[in-house]
């Protein structure tokens, strides 16, 4: 077994939130350290635009975690356009795969910063596999 503090949970995390441009940076919540304190994993999703068959590909990395027992959660923020989960485009093909839609947490950008670390980190801290189900797989 893995001694990594970041096993059994990953998060979707938009090229926005993972390298956000310098004028938000100090609005935004350090994503990536609340993720990691809360014991998860980042798949960063590929910026806006010409992303084309990678999408498929992260739809079955989703599936092949969502498979093995991973807690799948995606992190988004509210109402911006290019800083997007490919939410339309990724539903679609999980559904296809037969994979249900992770739970999705939106942050708020202009919400204040200590907020919405707490917000998030409450919202990872919820969405975990049933005990049943970590029984299974963390073995």
């Amino acid at each position: 077994m893995s001694r990594d503090a970041r096993g059994w949970r990953m998060a979707l995390v938009p090229d926005g939130l993972v390298n956000p441009p310098s004028p938000r940076r100090r609005r935004l919540p350090d994503v990536l350290e609340v993720l990691d304190s809360s014991g998860y994993g980042v798949l960063q999703l590929p910026p806006p635009g010409r992303y084309g068959p990678l999408l498929a590909v992260i739809c079955d990395q989703i599936k092949e975690y969502a498979h093995h027992g991973y807690a799948v959660v995606a992190i988004g923020i509210h109402g911006k356009a290019a800083d997007t989960l490919h939410w339309r485009r990724l539903s679609q093909l999980l559904e296809r795969a037969g994979v249900a839609l992770p739970p999705r947490h939106l942050i708020r950008a202009g919400a204040g910063r200590e907020g919405e670390e707490l917000r998030l980190a409450a919202f990872l801290a919820a969405h975990d596999l049933p005990v049943g189900e970590q029984r299974r797989w963390r073995v």
